[in-house]
């Protein structure tokens, strides 16, 4: 998985990484100082071969530059014989040709390297305590094995190269002619800034290293954030374009298969304590679970506040690949949970963690927004059929009693009433009964006590009753399972529709209604064996019922279907999910 600082960075040419490379991996290394730890420091220091060369190159430089100007200087004493001026000689140009072939590695916190350091001072310092000590004209190399270790380890280490240094100086030199420091405080100011300079410098550097590297990340940060914004909203702009749940159930779709390149994806809403797959392409839930039911994964999302990342779901689950879990809530209150899968392992990056993370708050509103929406506009629904209903009962239905009233004193007042009469009577009666089915019908509605199996036995029952037209139905055993009153009073209102179609224009001996519910999809099935009709000629805008019957199902998520030919009877199925995708394809 690539950082974010990775992401972020624009590609650089070789040349660019070379110039770069050297203060970047140097301030790395030195970093890894204060950090302690050989195994920090070790990384730190994995130089490009161009910077490596060019900071052993600029080193031997220095060592050697200092024992030239120390030869230089003691050019004279060196050539008349002067045993400690040539011992001094030795030593300082052996450490130099040594170095140059076998350079420190700066930075790396071993005891070795550390102390190969050290040890470089300490012979240098002998070396010049036993000509002139601190006066002596190779003073110069040990300056430089003292700004070496301090620029090297730091502050800290660069005193004690210092002390080092003071010391063996000091103790060689008693030793040889009984001085303790020839040159003074020069001197010694000279070697406690070969110290202090170095440390300082290398401090500074890496306070500035640490605040170009924070101002890196935190730019980073903010291309990662804007991104995701622009993501988010585009999101915002296109979910909640429609309160229509069919619109919205196709639109996350959409954007969940845009964004996460998904091949498996689930989405549920929960309602009274039970969840309900609105989307489940390779997934199989069934209409209406439980918490308890939930897969795993989404039973630990539905217990996070944030986005659960699985690399590889073949550790904890049947499946292969990795996924992402969200929950969605909206006031603190459980909406609903939406997974997304791909097949192969490490498919997510944190980016996209981020990003459902964001969009799940999106989502949530929408969903949360469309299912409101949809139960008022079934409230809305119910309360308006009510007040047909009550109005029908009101107006038409004392209207026919009256009629109905009347024809009958009329035909009781007549010694052989005429055929008219008695077939008025008659069809008043008919229609009254009608009406009575019809109100009885309107006030019908879904409920946990009377759910769509009960409900389609009594309309069944009903049309039985009423019609010549023998009719049958098949309905699950199990009451409990069933998908939501919403949509189940969709689904009765076009059952109804439909059984009135077949009744007044089907021409028809035999009638079938069914209704299933497997793997999260119900299907609804009204079928006759009557004259039939042309589909393309039957849907017009004039046939409410067909057209009505074709909104309600759009209105519940649903798809309907309508098979018919002429003579061959008519088939009316809707089916209540619109999945592209069958299940465990």
């Amino acid at each position: 998985m690539k950082s974010s600082r990775d992401r972020s960075d624009p590609p650089k040419s070789r040349s660019d990484r070379v110039r770069s490379e050297g203060t970047t991996d140097v301030l790395l290394a030195l970093r890894a100082l204060r950090s302690g730890g050989f195994e920090d420091a070790s990384r730190a220091l994995e130089l490009g071969p161009t910077v490596g060369g060019s900071l052993t190159a600029v080193l031997a430089a220095m060592r050697w530059g200092a024992v030239m100007i120390g030869m230089a200087w003691a050019a004279a004493r060196a050539a008349s014989g002067d045993l400690p001026v040539v011992a001094t000689l030795t030593v300082a140009i052996f450490l130099a040709m040594y170095r140059t072939l076998r350079p420190l590695r700066l930075g790396d916190n071993s005891q070795a390297q550390i102390g190969f350091s050290l040890i470089d001072v300490a012979l240098l310092a002998a070396a010049t305590g036993f000509s002139d000590g601190l006066a002596s004209p190779f003073v110069g190399s040990v300056l430089v094995a003292v700004a070496v270790v301090s620029f090297g380890w730091g502050l800290r280490y660069g005193l004690s190269a210092a002390l080092t240094a003071l010391v063996s100086a000091t103790v060689v030199g008693s030793l040889i002619d009984g001085e303790l420091l020839r040159a003074g405080a020069l001197g010694v100011l000279a070697i406690l800034g070969a110290a202090v300079f170095p440390g300082v410098a290398q401090y500074r550097l890496l306070h500035m290293e640490d605040r170009r590297l924070r101002m890196r990340d935190d730019l980073a940060r903010l291309s990662d954030t804007n991104q995701l914004l622009g993501v988010l909203n585009d999101l915002a702009r296109t979910l909640p374009t429609s309160l229509d749940i069919t619109d919205v159930i196709s639109s996350t779709r959409e954007q969940l298969i845009e964004a996460f390149d998904a091949d498996r994806m689930l989405l549920l809403t929960v309602e009274d304590g039970l969840w309900s797959p609105q989307i489940q392409d390779g997934f199989e839930i069934a209409p209406m679970i439980a918490a308890s039911e939930l897969p795993p994964m989404m039973q630990r999302a539905s217990m996070e506040a944030s986005v659960i990342s699985i690399p590889d779901l073949s550790e904890e689950t049947p499946r292969s690949g990795s996924g992402l879990y969200g929950r969605l809530t909206v006031n603190g209150q459980d909406a609903g949970l939406v997974a997304v899968e791909k097949n192969e392992p490490n498919g997510y990056s944190s980016h996209h963690v981020d990003l459902l993370n964001g969009m799940t708050d999106v989502l949530a509103l929408t969903v949360a927004n469309a299912r409101a929406f949809g139960r008022l506009r079934s409230l809305a629904a119910a309360e308006e059929r009510t007040r047909i209903a009550r109005d029908l009962h009101d107006r038409l239905g004392q209207w026919l009693t009256y009629i109905a009233m009347e024809l009958e004193r009329i035909n009781s007042h007549q010694e052989e009433p005429s055929p008219e009469l008695k077939q008025l009577h008659g069809d008043t009666q008919g229609a009254i009964s009608e009406l009575r089915d019809t109100l009885i019908e309107l006030r019908a509605s879904v409920s946990p006590e009377r759910p769509l199996p009960v409900l389609l036995h009594e309309v069944v029952d009903r049309f039985a009753k009423r019609s010549t037209i023998e009719v049958t139905l098949v309905v699950p055993e199990d009451r409990t399972v069933h998908l939501g009153a919403v949509m189940e009073n969709e689904l009765l209102r076009i059952a109804q529709e439909a059984l009135t179609n077949v009744e007044k224009h089907s021409m028809a001996s035999h009638a079938h209604v069914s209704w299933t519910v497997d793997n999260g999809r119900g299907v609804l099935v009204i079928q006759d064996d009557g004259r039939g009709f042309d589909p393309g000629k039957g849907i017009r805008g004039t046939a409410y019922g067909l057209v009505g019957m074709r909104e309600r199902a759009a209105s519940a998520g649903a798809i309907l279907e309508v098979t018919s030919e002429p003579d061959q009877g008519t088939v009316i199925t809707v089916l209540t999910s619109q999945t592209p995708r069958e299940v465990n394809q």
